[in-house]
Protein backbone atom coordinates (compact mmCIF):
# COMPACT_ATOMS: atom_id res chain seq x y z
CA UNK A 1 0.00 0.00 0.00
CA UNK A 2 1.03 3.96 -0.43
CA UNK A 3 2.81 4.82 2.32
CA UNK A 4 1.73 8.57 1.70
CA UNK A 5 -1.70 7.55 1.52
CA UNK A 6 -1.51 5.07 5.03
CA UNK A 7 -0.16 8.52 6.66
CA UNK A 8 -2.77 10.76 5.28
CA UNK A 9 -5.22 8.02 6.49
CA UNK A 10 -4.00 8.52 10.13
CA UNK A 11 -3.90 12.01 10.08
CA UNK A 12 -7.43 11.77 9.27
CA UNK A 13 -8.49 8.89 12.10
CA UNK A 14 -6.27 11.06 14.43
CA UNK A 15 -8.55 14.46 13.57
CA UNK A 16 -11.53 12.26 13.94
CA UNK A 17 -10.33 11.11 17.33
CA UNK A 18 -10.03 14.66 18.62
CA UNK A 19 -13.48 15.78 17.36
CA UNK A 20 -15.11 12.48 19.11
CA UNK A 21 -13.17 14.07 22.67
CA UNK A 22 -14.83 17.70 21.87
CA UNK A 23 -18.00 16.12 21.50
CA UNK A 24 -18.13 14.31 24.95
CA UNK A 25 -17.48 17.74 26.67
CA UNK A 26 -20.07 19.68 24.09
CA UNK A 27 -22.95 21.37 26.30
CA UNK A 28 -25.03 20.03 23.54
CA UNK A 29 -26.65 24.04 23.25
CA UNK A 30 -26.37 26.41 20.31
CA UNK A 31 -24.27 28.76 22.45
CA UNK A 32 -21.49 25.86 22.81
CA UNK A 33 -21.88 25.18 19.17
CA UNK A 34 -21.38 28.83 17.95
CA UNK A 35 -18.61 30.03 20.18
CA UNK A 36 -17.27 26.91 22.10
CA UNK A 37 -17.27 28.27 25.26
CA UNK A 38 -15.00 30.95 25.46
CA UNK A 39 -11.39 29.84 24.40
CA UNK A 40 -7.83 30.40 25.37
CA UNK A 41 -4.86 32.49 23.81
CA UNK A 42 -3.56 29.61 21.95
CA UNK A 43 -6.34 27.74 21.02
CA UNK A 44 -7.77 31.39 19.94
CA UNK A 45 -4.49 32.28 17.91
CA UNK A 46 -4.52 29.25 15.71
CA UNK A 47 -8.17 28.44 15.39
CA UNK A 48 -8.20 31.94 13.89
CA UNK A 49 -4.95 31.78 11.88
CA UNK A 50 -5.62 28.26 10.35
CA UNK A 51 -8.98 29.10 9.49
CA UNK A 52 -7.47 32.28 7.88
CA UNK A 53 -5.48 30.45 6.15
CA UNK A 54 -6.79 27.43 3.56
CA UNK A 55 -5.83 25.48 0.68
CA UNK A 56 -4.28 28.79 -0.76
CA UNK A 57 -1.89 28.37 1.48
CA UNK A 58 -0.34 25.37 0.64
CA UNK A 59 -1.28 25.03 -3.10
CA UNK A 60 -2.70 28.52 -4.59
CA UNK A 61 0.11 30.74 -3.05
CA UNK A 62 2.80 28.03 -4.43
CA UNK A 63 0.70 28.26 -7.84
CA UNK A 64 0.34 31.70 -7.76
CA UNK A 65 4.25 32.32 -7.86
CA UNK A 66 4.86 30.01 -10.24
CA UNK A 67 3.08 31.27 -12.87
CA UNK A 68 3.18 34.97 -11.91
CA UNK A 69 6.39 35.52 -9.86
CA UNK A 70 7.32 38.26 -7.50
CA UNK A 71 4.19 40.59 -7.82
CA UNK A 72 3.01 37.75 -5.49
CA UNK A 73 4.55 39.64 -2.41
CA UNK A 74 1.63 41.46 -2.03
CA UNK A 75 0.29 38.83 0.41
CA UNK A 76 2.46 40.80 2.97
CA UNK A 77 -0.46 43.21 3.39
CA UNK A 78 -3.07 40.66 3.60
CA UNK A 79 -1.79 38.77 6.33
CA UNK A 80 -0.17 41.33 8.83
CA UNK A 81 -3.53 43.64 8.70
CA UNK A 82 -6.00 41.03 9.77
CA UNK A 83 -4.39 40.20 12.68
CA UNK A 84 -4.74 44.25 13.44
CA UNK A 85 -8.32 43.95 12.56
CA UNK A 86 -9.74 41.52 14.36
CA UNK A 87 -8.52 43.17 17.60
CA UNK A 88 -10.08 46.55 16.66
CA UNK A 89 -13.07 45.45 14.90
CA UNK A 90 -12.71 42.03 16.88
CA UNK A 91 -12.99 43.33 20.23
CA UNK A 92 -15.81 45.49 19.38
CA UNK A 93 -17.91 43.00 18.43
CA UNK A 94 -16.88 40.51 21.18
CA UNK A 95 -18.37 43.44 23.62
CA UNK A 96 -21.18 43.52 22.13
CA UNK A 97 -21.43 39.39 22.13
CA UNK A 98 -21.31 39.87 25.74
CA UNK A 99 -23.79 43.04 25.82
CA UNK A 100 -26.60 42.00 23.59
CA UNK A 101 -25.93 38.12 23.10
CA UNK A 102 -25.03 38.25 20.09
CA UNK A 103 -23.79 34.85 18.77
CA UNK A 104 -23.25 35.96 14.53
CA UNK A 105 -22.44 39.26 12.63
CA UNK A 106 -25.84 38.89 11.14
CA UNK A 107 -27.15 39.16 14.39
CA UNK A 108 -25.83 42.30 15.54
CA UNK A 109 -26.56 43.85 11.74
CA UNK A 110 -30.33 43.00 12.22
CA UNK A 111 -30.11 44.31 15.58
CA UNK A 112 -28.32 47.68 15.30
CA UNK A 113 -30.29 48.70 12.23
CA UNK A 114 -33.24 47.16 13.87
CA UNK A 115 -33.86 45.44 10.09
CA UNK A 116 -34.93 41.79 10.00
CA UNK A 117 -33.71 42.39 6.32
CA UNK A 118 -30.18 43.67 6.71
CA UNK A 119 -29.62 40.18 9.10
CA UNK A 120 -31.06 38.62 5.98
CA UNK A 121 -29.29 39.91 3.58
CA UNK A 122 -25.85 39.27 5.42
CA UNK A 123 -26.77 35.60 5.99
CA UNK A 124 -27.55 34.85 2.34
CA UNK A 125 -24.73 36.96 0.89
CA UNK A 126 -22.28 35.45 2.97
CA UNK A 127 -23.73 31.65 2.37
CA UNK A 128 -24.03 32.04 -0.85
CA UNK A 129 -19.73 32.67 -0.79
CA UNK A 130 -18.60 30.70 1.62
CA UNK A 131 -20.73 27.41 -0.10
CA UNK A 132 -18.19 27.42 -2.63
CA UNK A 133 -15.47 28.71 -0.27
CA UNK A 134 -15.81 25.29 1.23
CA UNK A 135 -15.65 23.37 -1.91
CA UNK A 136 -12.43 25.21 -2.87
CA UNK A 137 -10.83 23.53 0.15
CA UNK A 138 -11.89 20.24 -1.20
CA UNK A 139 -10.43 21.33 -4.28
CA UNK A 140 -7.32 21.52 -2.96
CA UNK A 141 -7.51 18.30 -0.77
CA UNK A 142 -8.41 16.58 -4.17
CA UNK A 143 -4.91 17.31 -5.78
CA UNK A 144 -3.35 16.13 -2.51
CA UNK A 145 -5.22 13.02 -3.19
CA UNK A 146 -4.61 12.38 -6.54
CA UNK A 147 -0.29 13.63 -5.95
CA UNK A 148 -0.22 11.29 -3.09
CA UNK A 149 -1.93 8.24 -4.34
CA UNK A 150 0.11 8.57 -7.89
CA UNK A 151 -3.39 9.30 -9.71
CA UNK A 152 -5.07 6.26 -8.35
CA UNK A 153 -7.13 8.27 -6.71
CA UNK A 154 -9.06 10.79 -9.23
CA UNK A 155 -10.26 14.40 -8.04
CA UNK A 156 -13.52 13.13 -7.72
CA UNK A 157 -12.90 10.45 -4.71
CA UNK A 158 -10.18 13.13 -3.35
CA UNK A 159 -12.69 15.90 -3.25
CA UNK A 160 -15.49 13.37 -1.27
CA UNK A 161 -13.21 12.05 0.84
CA UNK A 162 -12.57 15.15 2.38
CA UNK A 163 -15.61 16.78 2.46
CA UNK A 164 -17.13 13.46 3.86
CA UNK A 165 -14.33 13.48 6.70
CA UNK A 166 -15.19 17.46 6.92
CA UNK A 167 -18.62 16.87 7.77
CA UNK A 168 -18.04 14.28 10.26
CA UNK A 169 -15.69 16.68 12.16
CA UNK A 170 -17.80 19.53 12.37
CA UNK A 171 -21.16 17.24 12.89
CA UNK A 172 -19.42 15.75 16.19
CA UNK A 173 -17.20 18.50 17.52
CA UNK A 174 -19.29 22.12 16.81
CA UNK A 175 -17.10 25.31 17.81
CA UNK A 176 -15.40 23.12 20.39
CA UNK A 177 -14.01 20.32 17.58
CA UNK A 178 -13.44 22.85 15.31
CA UNK A 179 -11.06 24.76 17.28
CA UNK A 180 -9.08 21.84 18.90
CA UNK A 181 -8.44 20.44 15.50
CA UNK A 182 -7.24 23.55 14.43
CA UNK A 183 -5.24 24.19 16.70
CA UNK A 184 -3.41 21.33 16.19
CA UNK A 185 -3.86 21.76 12.77
CA UNK A 186 -1.68 25.22 12.86
CA UNK A 187 1.10 24.14 14.22
CA UNK A 188 1.28 21.23 11.70
CA UNK A 189 0.43 23.69 8.63
CA UNK A 190 3.40 25.92 10.20
CA UNK A 191 6.34 23.67 10.24
CA UNK A 192 4.62 21.75 7.38
CA UNK A 193 5.23 24.88 4.96
CA UNK A 194 8.17 26.49 6.63
CA UNK A 195 10.04 23.11 6.49
CA UNK A 196 9.04 21.19 3.92
CA UNK A 197 9.73 24.56 1.53
CA UNK A 198 13.11 24.86 3.08
CA UNK A 199 13.98 21.44 2.20
CA UNK A 200 13.33 21.32 -0.79
CA UNK A 201 15.06 24.71 -1.54
CA UNK A 202 18.81 22.94 0.33
CA UNK A 203 18.01 19.83 -1.51
CA UNK A 204 18.37 20.86 -4.84
CA UNK A 205 20.70 24.28 -4.59
CA UNK A 206 23.06 25.56 -2.32
CA UNK A 207 20.72 28.38 -1.09
CA UNK A 208 17.49 30.00 -1.26
CA UNK A 209 19.09 33.01 -3.19
CA UNK A 210 20.99 30.40 -5.54
CA UNK A 211 17.18 28.87 -6.44
CA UNK A 212 16.35 32.88 -7.21
CA UNK A 213 19.08 33.34 -9.25
CA UNK A 214 18.49 29.87 -10.97
CA UNK A 215 14.92 30.96 -11.73
CA UNK A 216 16.31 34.42 -12.90
CA UNK A 217 18.78 32.81 -15.37
CA UNK A 218 15.44 30.75 -16.59
CA UNK A 219 12.67 33.04 -16.53
CA UNK A 220 13.71 36.65 -16.23
CA UNK A 221 10.03 38.08 -16.82
CA UNK A 222 9.28 36.08 -13.41
CA UNK A 223 11.00 39.14 -11.54
CA UNK A 224 9.18 41.78 -13.45
CA UNK A 225 6.11 43.35 -12.88
CA UNK A 226 3.30 42.74 -14.29
CA UNK A 227 4.69 39.57 -14.56
CA UNK A 228 5.28 36.76 -17.55
CA UNK A 229 1.56 36.44 -17.76
CA UNK A 230 0.92 40.19 -17.23
CA UNK A 231 -1.39 39.34 -14.45
CA UNK A 232 0.82 41.85 -11.66
CA UNK A 233 -0.52 45.48 -12.16
CA UNK A 234 -0.83 47.96 -9.85
CA UNK A 235 -4.57 47.76 -10.23
CA UNK A 236 -3.96 43.66 -9.67
CA UNK A 237 -2.52 44.61 -6.11
CA UNK A 238 -4.89 46.94 -4.59
CA UNK A 239 -7.68 44.50 -5.88
CA UNK A 240 -6.29 41.53 -4.31
CA UNK A 241 -4.96 43.78 -1.35
CA UNK A 242 -7.88 45.50 -0.30
CA UNK A 243 -10.59 42.79 -1.40
CA UNK A 244 -8.99 39.81 0.30
CA UNK A 245 -7.81 41.41 3.40
CA UNK A 246 -11.03 43.25 4.30
CA UNK A 247 -13.70 40.61 2.18
CA UNK A 248 -12.11 37.88 4.19
CA UNK A 249 -13.13 39.07 7.88
CA UNK A 250 -16.48 39.33 6.72
CA UNK A 251 -17.25 35.87 5.82
CA UNK A 252 -18.78 33.98 9.39
CA UNK A 253 -16.06 31.16 9.71
CA UNK A 254 -13.65 34.44 11.00
CA UNK A 255 -16.36 36.82 12.29
CA UNK A 256 -17.53 33.62 14.93
CA UNK A 257 -14.52 33.85 16.15
CA UNK A 258 -14.35 37.41 17.49
CA UNK A 259 -17.07 36.20 19.59
CA UNK A 260 -15.01 33.34 20.22
CA UNK A 261 -12.41 34.83 23.12
CA UNK A 262 -12.54 33.92 26.98
CA UNK A 263 -11.90 37.86 27.48
CA UNK A 264 -10.07 40.99 25.48
CA UNK A 265 -6.65 39.94 26.95
CA UNK A 266 -7.17 36.64 24.90
CA UNK A 267 -8.16 38.73 21.48
CA UNK A 268 -5.57 41.11 21.98
CA UNK A 269 -2.65 38.48 22.28
CA UNK A 270 -4.64 36.22 20.03
CA UNK A 271 -4.48 39.01 17.40
CA UNK A 272 -0.73 39.92 18.06
CA UNK A 273 0.36 36.15 17.46
CA UNK A 274 -2.03 35.23 14.56
CA UNK A 275 -0.20 38.21 12.76
CA UNK A 276 2.77 36.73 12.96
CA UNK A 277 1.46 33.07 12.48
CA UNK A 278 0.21 34.28 8.87
CA UNK A 279 2.80 36.31 7.87
CA UNK A 280 5.76 33.69 8.83
CA UNK A 281 4.11 30.69 7.20
CA UNK A 282 4.88 31.51 3.42
CA UNK A 283 8.73 32.83 4.43
CA UNK A 284 10.18 30.54 2.01
CA UNK A 285 7.05 30.18 -0.43
CA UNK A 286 8.85 32.31 -3.26
CA UNK A 287 11.89 30.68 -2.69
CA UNK A 288 10.20 26.98 -3.74
CA UNK A 289 8.00 28.54 -6.73
CA UNK A 290 10.63 29.67 -8.15
CA UNK A 291 13.30 26.66 -7.74
CA UNK A 292 10.12 24.62 -8.76
CA UNK A 293 10.08 26.77 -12.18
CA UNK A 294 13.61 25.06 -12.82
CA UNK A 295 13.20 21.69 -11.63
CA UNK A 296 9.18 21.16 -13.06
CA UNK A 297 9.11 23.56 -15.73
CA UNK A 298 6.46 21.94 -17.70
CA UNK A 299 4.24 20.99 -14.42
CA UNK A 300 0.28 20.89 -15.65
CA UNK A 301 -1.11 21.92 -12.77
CA UNK A 302 0.56 24.85 -10.84
CA UNK A 303 -1.14 24.65 -7.24
CA UNK A 304 0.56 21.15 -7.17
CA UNK A 305 4.56 22.45 -7.25
CA UNK A 306 5.00 21.96 -3.54
CA UNK A 307 3.58 18.74 -3.26
CA UNK A 308 4.82 17.58 -6.57
CA UNK A 309 8.80 18.59 -5.38
CA UNK A 310 8.35 17.14 -1.86
CA UNK A 311 7.51 13.94 -3.44
CA UNK A 312 10.15 14.17 -6.30
CA UNK A 313 13.21 15.29 -3.90
CA UNK A 314 12.42 14.59 -0.52
CA UNK A 315 12.21 11.33 1.69
CA UNK A 316 8.22 9.54 1.11
CA UNK A 317 7.61 10.05 4.77
CA UNK A 318 8.56 13.30 5.15
CA UNK A 319 6.72 14.57 2.21
CA UNK A 320 3.31 12.27 3.56
CA UNK A 321 3.74 14.27 7.11
CA UNK A 322 4.21 17.69 5.48
CA UNK A 323 1.87 17.00 2.75
CA UNK A 324 -0.53 16.20 5.42
CA UNK A 325 -0.01 19.89 6.61
CA UNK A 326 -1.67 21.26 3.10
CA UNK A 327 -4.61 18.63 4.29
CA UNK A 328 -4.30 20.36 7.48
CA UNK A 329 -4.85 24.01 5.79
CA UNK A 330 -7.91 22.72 3.77
CA UNK A 331 -9.37 21.00 6.23
CA UNK A 332 -9.12 23.83 8.98
CA UNK A 333 -10.63 26.32 6.74
CA UNK A 334 -13.48 24.05 5.30
CA UNK A 335 -14.43 22.70 8.49
CA UNK A 336 -14.96 26.26 10.16
CA UNK A 337 -16.63 27.49 7.19
CA UNK A 338 -18.83 24.51 6.92
CA UNK A 339 -19.56 25.01 10.91
CA UNK A 340 -20.04 28.95 10.42
CA UNK A 341 -23.03 28.56 7.79
CA UNK A 342 -24.66 25.98 10.03
CA UNK A 343 -24.50 28.34 12.93
CA UNK A 344 -25.95 30.99 11.09
CA UNK A 345 -28.73 29.07 9.65
CA UNK A 346 -29.63 27.93 12.76
CA UNK A 347 -29.82 31.71 14.76
CA UNK A 348 -30.54 33.68 12.16
CA UNK A 349 -33.20 31.90 9.95
CA UNK A 350 -34.51 28.82 11.77
CA UNK A 351 -35.20 30.82 15.40
CA UNK A 352 -35.96 34.35 14.02
CA UNK A 353 -38.20 33.24 11.47
CA UNK A 354 -39.22 29.63 11.16
CA UNK A 355 -39.75 28.46 15.06
CA UNK A 356 -39.47 31.94 17.37
CA UNK A 357 -39.56 29.05 20.67
CA UNK A 358 -36.79 27.06 19.17
CA UNK A 359 -34.36 26.44 22.57
CA UNK A 360 -30.81 26.38 22.43
CA UNK A 361 -30.85 22.14 22.24
CA UNK A 362 -33.36 22.61 19.54
CA UNK A 363 -30.93 25.04 17.41
CA UNK A 364 -28.17 22.75 18.28
CA UNK A 365 -30.03 19.79 16.64
CA UNK A 366 -30.56 21.88 13.46
CA UNK A 367 -27.30 23.65 12.86
CA UNK A 368 -26.07 20.06 13.13
CA UNK A 369 -28.61 18.80 10.04
CA UNK A 370 -27.03 21.98 8.12
CA UNK A 371 -23.65 20.67 8.51
CA UNK A 372 -25.08 17.36 6.57
CA UNK A 373 -26.88 19.20 4.03
CA UNK A 374 -24.71 22.40 3.21
CA UNK A 375 -21.64 19.24 3.35
CA UNK A 376 -23.51 17.80 0.64
CA UNK A 377 -24.32 20.77 -1.31
CA UNK A 378 -20.31 21.80 -1.27
CA UNK A 379 -19.36 18.35 -2.69
CA UNK A 380 -21.43 18.65 -5.55
CA UNK A 381 -20.07 22.28 -5.84
CA UNK A 382 -16.76 21.02 -5.81
CA UNK A 383 -17.19 18.43 -8.34
CA UNK A 384 -17.64 21.06 -10.63
CA UNK A 385 -14.31 21.73 -11.07
CA UNK A 386 -13.81 25.68 -10.69
CA UNK A 387 -10.79 27.92 -11.22
CA UNK A 388 -7.53 28.20 -9.91
CA UNK A 389 -7.83 28.69 -6.50
CA UNK A 390 -5.68 32.10 -6.08
CA UNK A 391 -8.85 33.57 -8.65
CA UNK A 392 -11.65 31.87 -6.88
CA UNK A 393 -9.97 33.16 -3.83
CA UNK A 394 -10.47 36.72 -5.49
CA UNK A 395 -13.78 35.73 -6.32
CA UNK A 396 -14.89 34.56 -3.25
CA UNK A 397 -13.69 37.65 -1.02
CA UNK A 398 -15.12 40.14 -3.63
CA UNK A 399 -18.85 38.50 -2.68
CA UNK A 400 -18.86 39.12 0.56
CA UNK A 401 -16.18 42.56 0.62
CA UNK A 402 -19.46 45.13 -0.22
CA UNK A 403 -20.49 43.95 3.35
CA UNK A 404 -17.94 45.76 5.21
CA UNK A 405 -19.31 49.54 5.16
CA UNK A 406 -22.52 48.45 6.73
CA UNK A 407 -21.03 45.79 8.82
CA UNK A 408 -18.49 47.88 10.21
CA UNK A 409 -20.52 51.24 9.94
CA UNK A 410 -22.76 50.08 12.71
CA UNK A 411 -20.09 49.99 15.03
CA UNK A 412 -19.04 53.66 14.88
CA UNK A 413 -20.80 55.83 13.39
CA UNK A 414 -24.49 57.45 15.05
CA UNK A 415 -25.70 57.92 11.61
CA UNK A 416 -25.64 54.92 9.53
CA UNK A 417 -29.02 54.00 8.88
CA UNK A 418 -30.76 50.76 7.70
CA UNK A 419 -31.43 52.08 4.34
CA UNK A 420 -27.60 52.83 3.48
CA UNK A 421 -26.81 49.39 4.68
CA UNK A 422 -29.61 48.07 2.57
CA UNK A 423 -28.49 50.22 -0.37
CA UNK A 424 -25.17 49.81 -0.14
CA UNK A 425 -25.24 45.95 0.17
CA UNK A 426 -28.02 45.41 -2.88
CA UNK A 427 -26.46 47.26 -5.02
CA UNK A 428 -22.99 46.40 -4.30
CA UNK A 429 -23.59 42.48 -4.87
CA UNK A 430 -25.51 43.98 -8.36
CA UNK A 431 -22.02 45.28 -9.41
CA UNK A 432 -20.46 42.17 -8.27
CA UNK A 433 -22.02 39.79 -10.49
CA UNK A 434 -22.58 42.01 -13.80
CA UNK A 435 -19.22 43.15 -13.63
CA UNK A 436 -18.05 38.89 -13.15
CA UNK A 437 -20.43 37.22 -14.74
CA UNK A 438 -22.60 39.53 -17.02
CA UNK A 439 -19.85 42.36 -18.72
CA UNK A 440 -16.54 40.28 -17.23
CA UNK A 441 -15.01 43.20 -17.49
CA UNK A 442 -12.39 44.83 -15.17
CA UNK A 443 -13.28 48.32 -15.53
CA UNK A 444 -9.46 50.33 -15.52
CA UNK A 445 -7.43 47.36 -14.42
CA UNK A 446 -9.51 47.62 -11.28
CA UNK A 447 -11.58 43.90 -10.11
CA UNK A 448 -14.96 43.66 -9.80
CA UNK A 449 -14.47 42.74 -6.02
CA UNK A 450 -12.94 46.87 -5.66
CA UNK A 451 -15.62 48.53 -7.73
CA UNK A 452 -18.61 46.65 -5.35
CA UNK A 453 -17.01 47.79 -2.60
CA UNK A 454 -15.77 50.98 -3.42
CA UNK A 455 -19.51 51.86 -4.76
CA UNK A 456 -21.00 49.75 -1.20
CA UNK A 457 -19.04 52.62 0.62
CA UNK A 458 -20.03 55.63 -1.20
CA UNK A 459 -23.80 54.54 -1.41
CA UNK A 460 -23.67 53.85 2.41
CA UNK A 461 -22.43 57.12 3.37
CA UNK A 462 -24.66 58.91 0.32
CA UNK A 463 -27.97 57.37 1.67
CA UNK A 464 -27.31 57.64 5.79
CA UNK A 465 -26.66 60.84 5.42
CA UNK A 466 -29.87 61.36 3.56
CA UNK A 467 -31.98 59.34 6.04
CA UNK A 468 -32.77 59.19 9.30
CA UNK A 469 -31.04 56.62 11.85
CA UNK A 470 -32.82 54.23 14.24
CA UNK A 471 -32.55 55.42 18.05
CA UNK A 472 -30.65 51.81 18.39
CA UNK A 473 -27.43 52.38 16.76
CA UNK A 474 -27.24 55.29 19.00
CA UNK A 475 -27.21 53.30 21.93
CA UNK A 476 -24.68 50.49 20.75
CA UNK A 477 -22.09 53.08 19.40
CA UNK A 478 -22.61 54.53 22.42
CA UNK A 479 -22.36 51.56 24.59
CA UNK A 480 -19.56 50.59 22.67
CA UNK A 481 -17.14 53.76 23.03
CA UNK A 482 -18.56 53.93 26.59
CA UNK A 483 -17.30 50.47 27.48
CA UNK A 484 -13.61 51.09 25.43
CA UNK A 485 -13.29 54.60 27.12
CA UNK A 486 -13.22 53.38 30.48
CA UNK A 487 -11.95 49.69 29.96
CA UNK A 488 -8.72 51.30 28.40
Amino acid sequence: MNIGMVILAAYVVVLLGIAFYAWKRDQKNIKDFATGGGLGIFVLTLTFSATYHSSYAFMGAGGFVFKNGVGWWVNGLWTVLPGVLFWIWGRRFWYLGKRYNYCSVADYASDVYESHTVGILVTAITMVFTIPYVAMQAIGCSYIFTTMSGGTLSYTVGASVFMVVMIILVWMGGMKGVAITDAAQGVFMWVGLVFGSLWVVLKNFPSVADAFAAAYAECPALFTLPGPQGVCTMQDWLSRWIVITFGMMMFPHITLRFFAGKNLRVLKWSAVFSSIYLTSIYIFTPAVSMAGRVLMPDLAVADTILPELLLKYTPVVFASLIIAGALAASMSTGDSQLHAVSTLISTDVYKKYINKDADDVKQYRVARACVLIFGVISIVFALTKPAMISDFLTLANGGVGSLVPAIIGGLYWKRATKAGAITSIVVGEAIMVLFTFVLKITPLGFSAGLWAMAVSLVLFVAVSLCTKPGSHITDVVDSINGYFDVAE
